[in-house]
């Protein structure tokens, strides 16, 4: 595996690592804070690919607008609502409000980013 793929999630699953109990984070948040300002998709792949042994508190990351990005009818959706809800976060029509529950963290947006690398070559 490319070592810049590498770097990409391990920051990814830092972050994630880091989001508290009963507070969500969006998955462009997230890749903002791992330093990939643009990759907010590739969140969501590398939780996808992440091994389980990590235990990542994945049901806490959820879309921009503050919904689950799972379809309604979904299994996922379904286990992201009901682990949410047992953290204490109110799901409303899969719906989270952010005021409420997002993470508040002060983010650099000046932060370094590897320009050179773009994790769409590594997620085809």
């Amino acid at each position: 595996m490319n070592s810049q793929l590498q770097d990409f999630q391990q920051a990814v699953y830092y972050w994630i690592a880091q989001i508290p109990k009963g507070k969500v984070a969006s998955y462009g948040q997230i890749a903002r804070l791992a330093g990939y300002p643009r990759h907010a998709r590739h969140v969501s792949k590398a939780l996808g690919s992440a091994d389980k042994s990590l235990k990542l508190p994945w049901q806490r990351v959820i879309a921009a607008s503050g919904k689950i990005a799972f379809k309604i009818d979904s299994d996922g959706f379904s286990k992201q609502e009901y682990l949410l809800k047992k953290e204490g976060v109110t799901v409303n029509k899969g719906k989270i409000d952010l005021k409420q529950f997002g993470w508040e963290i002060v983010e650099n947006t000046n932060q370094e980013t590897n320009k050179d690398f773009s994790p769409e070559e590594f997620f085809k």
